[in-house]
């Protein structure tokens, strides 16, 4: 192994050299020099293909012709995929997975539940532990991290001695899958139904935005509906049993995780480059123009590409951190990626002019919305998204609300509503999904079958989230996302 290893990397080097060390040189023979960029592209392909492997090599393929200014990643990801909202979801959900199969979501949440802040009281501890699942879930698949957070959550309840059948369990439980759910709408990083939103709007009108912006809108309002949702528990759910509780138990949870080993610290680094890529050329815009241009020029699919060839390349005791083949099987979720292909390819075809749909529906929708406000027309849509993502998928809310709100408010008067908000806040209403199994099929149904709560519960206590949801999106989430879209 290590023999066949230490070829494969010397293949590796030699295939680099050609790949970038071809740019450095001058056209030559009736050759430009973008031409010899592109041979060198190619021939070290040729190298990595025939001595290393076809599979993960081909991203470096990838992400060298990305970087070719004549081409840019735009235009090399719509042509290998189609889109770049596909190859942005591949590559994220790939970036992940390698994070869900370390010790990092129990180590994680033992330093939030274990804390002084936490010790101070049960609803102190509630907080925090309502904190710690929705950080991780900032950007990891809701999917992914209720299933491996569930078994941890019982060791919660057993050390911290919490009844099934008592209201103290059942908020717990119901807090823990609305947070996950959440925080799927709080940023666009490994999370469908945001990043198919921004992918419509960018489809429709030609104009990006990118992480940061979301970001920017999606978390300072999901922060607030934890604050709400936190605050309709302790003073209308009123669990009279919350007061047994001991905070200090959880001490027992420290030292049940080892410590973090070279593997995870790679991972957790490359995760933390990937987005500091998206978010910090937002954060310099105005005092380094140039760099914000390059880097937001790479579009949002480059990092996540990046941190997937780092972790092919990175070796630990002799073997890739990332395996193609576990990956691309485990990790990549196609029935959401084939959707989402087939859906912004749909959703572009329902906004298209030439076809007539959109003013079609405007017309339609004209008696309904003509007479509205912005914040009439902003309910109405907000409204529609968070009910319909309770009882249908969330991919295919998106996909419809999205088209019909970008077909209604792109023909207002220029200026009187900000498209591109309400577009991103639909794809955040796709996340307010616990009101019943079909909302959420992973989440719901496992709160539901873990005995800790029920599907009354969670139909009640979900649609007072959901009214909270709406409000917040439409006077809070709205306002915001104007100063920084």
């Amino acid at each position: 192994m290590a023999k066949k290893n230490t070829k494969a990397n010397i293949i590796l080097v030699l295939a680099l050299v050609v790949m970038f060390g071809a740019r450095l040189l001058p056209g030559a023979g009736g050759l430009s020099a973008d031409a010899v960029a592109v041979l060198g592209v190619f021939f070290g392909s040729l190298i990595m293909w025939i001595g290393i492997s076809i599979d993960w090599p081909s991203m470096i393929t990838l992400l060298a012709l990305g970087l070719l200014p004549v081409f840019g990643f735009g235009p090399t990801f719509v042509g290998a995929f189609g889109n770049t909202t596909v190859a942005f979801l591949i590559f994220t959900f790939m970036l992940v997975y390698p994070l869900s199969k370390t010790n990092f979501v129990r180590r994680c949440t033992i330093s939030f539940i274990t804390n002084k802040i936490a010790r101070k009281g049960p609803w102190h501890f509630i907080c925090v532990l309502f904190a710690a699942v929705t950080f991780m879930g900032l950007f990891i698949s809701p999917s992914v991290l209720f299933v491996a957070f569930m078994p941890f959550l019982e060791d919660i309840f057993q050390v911290l001695e919490v009844k099934k059948g008592g209201k103290t369990g059942n908020l717990m439980m119901m807090g823990t899958a609305f947070c996950i759910s959440l925080s799927s709408g709080m940023t666009a990083i490994g999370h469908v139904w945001p990043t198919m939103a921004i992918g419509y709007y960018t489809a429709a009108t030609g104009k990006d935005v990118n992480q940061f912006q979301y970001m920017a809108m999606g978390i300072p309002a999901g922060i607030l509906l934890i604050i709400l949702l936190i605050l309709v528990f302790r003073f209308i759910y009123r669990p009279d049993d919350v007061n047994d509780i001991c905070p200090e138990k959880a001490m027992s949870l420290r030292g049940t995780v080892p410590a973090a080993d070279k593997k995870e610290k790679i991972i957790l680094s490359v995760m933390l480059l990937t987005v500091l890529l998206w978010v910090a050329p937002s954060l310099v815009k105005g005092v380094l123009p140039d760099l914000y241009a390059t880097v937001n020029g790479w579009s949002t699919a480059m990092p996540p590409l990046l941190g997937c060839v780092l972790l092919f390349v990175f070796q630990v005791d002799g073997e890739r951190i990332m395996n193609f083949k576990e990956v691309t099987s485990k990790g990549v979720l196609w029935g959401s990626i084939l959707m989402t292909a087939a859906a912004t390819q749909l959703g572009s075809c329902l906004t298209n002019e030439e076809i007539g749909i959109s003013s079609w529906l405007t017309s339609v929708l004209e008696p309904l919305t003509g007479n509205l406000p912005v914040i009439g027309l902003i309910l109405f849509f907000m409204t529609w998204a968070v009910v319909e993502t309770n009882f249908s998928s969330n991919i295919v809310t998106t996909t419809v609300v999205s088209a019909v709100a970008l077909s209604v408010l792109t023909a207002l008067p220029e200026g009187s509503v900000n498209v591109a908000v309400v577009v991103c806040m639909v794809g955040f209403a796709a996340g307010i999904c616990n009101m019943t199994p079909a909302g959420q099929s992973t989440v719901n149904t496992v709160a539901i079958g873990s005995g800790w709560t029920d599907t009354k519960s969670m139909f009640v206590w979900g649609g007072v989230f959901a009214v909270m949801a709406i409000l917040v999106l439409s006077f809070v989430a709205y306002p915001i996302g104007t100063l920084v879209m």
